[in-house]
Order: C-alpha cells, then structure tokens, then sequence
C-alpha cells in the first residue's frame, strides 16, 4: 500500500506544474477528455475488469496460498490432537552379552577337608550334589516386551488440549478470510491506480497535443505581426512543460502497470475498467458498523483467542489433580532353557496413580498468567470494537465525500471550459493574453485529473469500507 500512496502522490503532483496554451480552441480537446483510451496501445496485451483480476488473484497469490496451507496445517493438528485419547502401544527388545553365566550355589563350596571326613560315608554325594552351581541364565539372553500404557485421568487435559487444537484450527481460518480481505483491498488500489496513471496521461497527452498547435499558431502570428516574441517565447515553455509531463505520466503509467501485473502474476496485461461513480447508493452507516463488529474477521480471531485463554486457564488446573494410568505388558524370551528365564511371567496388567505434592514446574503462576492472558485479551477485544467502529464510520464517511465532491467537480469543469473559450476568444481579438489562455487551461486541467483522482478515492474508500463489513461481494454493484 505503501508504493500505491507513492504512485498516487506522483500522478498528483502532476497538478504543480504550468503549461501553456495557444489561440486555438481546446473545447474538443477537452470534451473528450473523461474517455478512456490508452495513450501507448501495447500489443498482444490482455484486457481484464476488476472482478476478473480479483479472480486470478485468488488463484495466483502465493501469500493467500501460504495462508490457505497454515489452515490445512491447524486442521492436521486438530485432528492430531483427538489422537491423544489412544493408549500408547510400543514394542521393546534387548539382546545382552554377559561376561560370563550367572549361576547360583545352595551351599559353600570351601568345607574344610578335615569336616568332610567325619560326615557318614551316605551322606557325602548328597552333599555333593547340593554343591553343585545353579544354572540361571546363559552368557547371551534375549529379553522383550510388548507393553501398552493408557491414560485413565490425567485431570481433562487431553480434553482441554482438543478444544485448544479446534480453536486454533478456527482462527486459522478467520487469519485467511482477514488476508483475503487485506488482499482485495490492495488489488483494487493496484487496479485503479493504473487506471488513475492510464486517464491522467490521456489527458496530458491532449494538453501536449494543444500546447504544440498552440505553438505553431503563436509563431504564424509573431511572422504576420500580430503578436510579441515574448508571447512565442511563452508557447514554447507550455509546450515543452506539457512534454516534460506527460513523460512523467507515462513513467507513472509504466510503474502502476508493473504493479498490476504483478499482483496478477502475469505480464502483457492491463485494465479495462473506467473511474467512474455508480449511481447505486450506500446502506447507512449503521449497517456497515453492524456488519463488521459482526463478521469482520480481525474481531472474531480474537474472540477465538479468548475461548482459547479460557481452555488454556483449565488446562492449567490439570497439573494440580492426580493422573491415573493403566498399563500391561508381554514378556517373550529366546528358547534358553536357563531357571530365570523359564520363570519369568509371561504378562501383567496394573493402574498406577500419581499425584503431585510438590514440584518445580510452577503450576500457581501458570494458572495465574493464563487468568491474566484471558483478561488481556478481553480488553483487547472491547478496544478493538472501539477502533473498528470508529474506522468504519470513518472510512464511511470519506466513501460518501469522495462520491459528493466527484459529482461537484462537475460544474467546476464546466466553468473552466467556459472561461477557456471566453479567454481564446478574447486572446483572438487582442483583449488577453497568451498567460490568461494558459491559466484558463491549467485551470480545466486540474479540474478534469481532480476529478479523476478523487474518483479513484472514492472507489478505494469503497472497497475498504466493504472489506471491514465483510461484504466485498457487493463491489461489482457499485463498479466494473
């Protein structure tokens, strides 16, 4: 929006300058003037209205496109959050290398010799074989489980976490509708604009034509007598102001070009719509200040964002309740035949609880900000309201004085083409001179690109307005 004031501020100061004029009559120069013609035709160029431009926009942009993917992105995560009342299922096993078999003996191995020699002869391979070491498992084991944990409370915070997800997933769509917004409203800005550079060098373009005859009349009368030098000299500066400005006209004609065909993504392409004012009236200010503070998508992202502060101070409470798990798990072995192994359980099931006396992670102050992030954004929201209802009624108010002082301009341009023909007529008789002609043209010709840039306000005011009140479907009534 930035370069459009900047291109606005151009073709504006194309009023600054002064240009002359000559005995001729400019009536038909200037009777035409309100047309839109191309003053450089440029070949194999694609002419479009506004509604089609607006078209292409919505397939061709890549900020809508970038905006339309972080919907699809909200919308994953949401559906991801649901996921979270699933139990977890996983899978784990392990194969150890151990420095050597464990084994187990059920009594000492270092009797003294002189005991064992007064035991009964009976008893001797009894203890022997109780001497022996127990095998429990092997050097290489292989170990798994396949264990499975479900969530039976963990204080509603998977609850709360999918509300948060949807609810963000909404404000995602709301943040597209707002760009979408955002984007015709500069769309319109870059269309006109080049329409504004298009009929400001039409009617430059008319002046230079005039002030070159004017010209060369001035010198055919200077040769007859009729008239000084200085008044030559005078048509000669007219003309070469016209020259110099219609170059600048031209250069803002290429730069708004350049602009448009930009947005549009595609080259060799150009406007065809006109400044013009529609006849159609506006609803009354009431309607649109009713319509945005309903559906203007800027509001609803934040009240969005307080459902979400209200869902993230609940979720707050979760850390302060206990969490009650259910689990189980598989155990599988390799084949060994080792004692451990072969005794190990093959399954269990169990409920653990947990509750939190006293932890590090701060659950008062994250409970106490969410509260406070709720209450800012609350006031937020009743600001908001404020500054949209005053912008609406703003920008109402500059749509109605753009389209009142455009119909106004009127009867000014009819004044200055009647003072232009007064002002030949007597220059022709020798009653005025070459500078009175000149003022009376430069006075049409401010006339006639004021009208066209208050036009273009007008039609820029308009589109803000019905982007605010959500509305801008309603544009093409009023242009196309």
């Amino acid at each position: 929006m930035r370069y459009i004031r900047v291109l606005f501020i151009v073709l504006c100061g194309v009023l600054s300058a002064e240009s002359s004029t000559d005995s001729m009559d400019f009536r038909d120069i200037f009777d035409s003037a309100d047309s839109t013609k191309s003053t450089q035709p440029i070949e194999s160029t694609e002419s479009i209205d506004i509604k089609t431009a607006w078209h292409m926009v919505l397939d061709t942009s890549d900020a809508l496109k970038a905006q339309e993917l972080n919907t699809k992105r909200a919308e994953k995560l949401s559906l991801g959050s649901k996921l979270s009342f699933l139990p977890e299922i996983n899978a784990k096993i392990a194969y150890l290398h151990l420095d050597k078999p464990i084994e187990a003996s059920l009594t000492q191995t270092n009797i003294p010799k002189s005991s064992l020699a007064t035991l009964p002869p009976q008893m001797l391979p009894l203890l022997s074989s109780l001497g022996a070491p127990i095998h429990l498992v092997n050097q290489n084991v292989m170990i798994g489980a396949l264990n499975i944990i479900y969530p039976l409370y963990v204080g509603g915070a998977r609850y709360r976490a999918i509300k948060i997800a949807d609810i963000a997933k909404k404000d995602a769509k709301e943040a597209y509708r707002l760009k979408t917004l955002a984007t015709f409203e500069e769309l319109v800005g870059i269309y006109y604009a080049e329409v504004l550079a298009k009929e400001v060098a039409e009617v430059l373009a008319q002046i230079k034509d005039g002030t070159a005859l004017h010209y060369h009349n001035a010198l055919d009368l200077e040769k007859s007598g009729q008239i000084a030098h200085i008044e030559v000299l005078g048509a000669q500066v007219a003309d070469d102001k016209a020259q110099s400005k219609l170059k600048e006209s031209k250069n803002a004609l290429d730069i708004a070009s350049l602009a448009l065909q930009t947005a549009l993504s595609k080259d060799n392409i150009t406007s065809v719509s006109a400044l013009a004012i529609s006849d159609k009236s506006f609803e009354s200010e009431e309607y649109y200040v009713a319509r945005a503070l309903e559906a203007y998508p800027a509001l609803r992202s934040l009240e969005l964002k307080i459902d979400s502060a209200k869902q993230a101070k609940k979720l707050a409470i979760a850390p302060f309740l206990p969490q009650v798990v259910g689990m189980g798990s598989y155990f599988f072995t390799d084949s060994q035949k080792s004692l451990l192994t072969q005794n190990i359980p093959t399954w269990y099931v169990g409920v653990m609880a947990n509750v939190s006396i006293l932890t590090s992670s701060a659950r008062i102050q994250k409970y106490q900000a969410a509260k406070i992030t709720q209450l800012e954004l609350e006031s937020l929201k009743a600001q908001a309201k404020k500054d949209l209802t005053l912008l609406v009624r703003k920008t109402y108010k500059q749509a109605v004085y753009a389209r009142d002082e455009y119909h106004s301009l009127q009867s000014s341009i009819a004044l200055a083409r009647e003072n232009l023909k007064l002002q030949q007529q007597a220059f022709k008789q020798g009653l005025a001179t070459s500078a009175q002609v000149i003022d009376a043209q430069n006075t049409l010709q401010s006339a006639l690109i004021e009208q066209k840039t208050i036009c273009y306000k007008a039609i820029v005011a308009l589109a803000k307005l019905l982007a605010l009140s959500d509305d801008i479907e309603s544009f093409y009534e009023f242009q196309h």
